[in-house]
């Protein structure tokens, strides 16, 4: 079992890579990369600084509550999403998690591959359960 999402098997970073490569070739699946990677990323802290997950839990409660698309959020954050012009890192250093082992009600692992529109939208109710059970976390 993940110790970071509770995944069975820790088949989570599999399924998260595979996600990613269909994001990549296919732009059908791709619309919706900006969530699969804060979800993701929210969910397994150790990956992240404690800025860097608080940064990626912002990102996400701009996608989905202010419905913000990514281009808009690159350029309102352009310096913040410039690595060499950001105050704070977000990669993880250490490997540890910073937020407490916690019970997603939604892993990577909810999302089916099957076709692009069912995998969008799976990929939309995981991140919208991830931000709505991150909402009173403190990194």
């Amino acid at each position: 079992m993940c110790d970071e999402c509770g995944a069975p098997d820790k088949t989570c970073e599999a399924r998260f890579h595979e996600c990613l490569a269909r994001e990549f070739e296919n732009p059908a699946f791709g619309r919706v990369h900006n969530l699969t990677v804060s979800a993701y990323m929210l969910q397994h802290s150790s990956k992240l600084t404690s800025e860097g997950w608080l940064y990626e839990r912002d990102l996400l409660r701009e996608f989905i509550i202010n419905d913000m698309p990514p281009e808009q959020v690159r350029k309102e954050r352009k310096d913040e999403v410039d690595g060499g012009k950001r105050a704070f890192t977000i990669k993880s250093r250490t490997g540890q998690p910073v937020i407490a082992r916690m019970e997603w009600s939604k892993t990577i692992l909810d999302v089916r591959l099957e076709g692009s529109r069912q995998y969008c939208e799976d990929v939309i109710i995981w991140a919208s359960a991830t931000l709505a059970d991150s909402e009173n976390v403190s990194a």
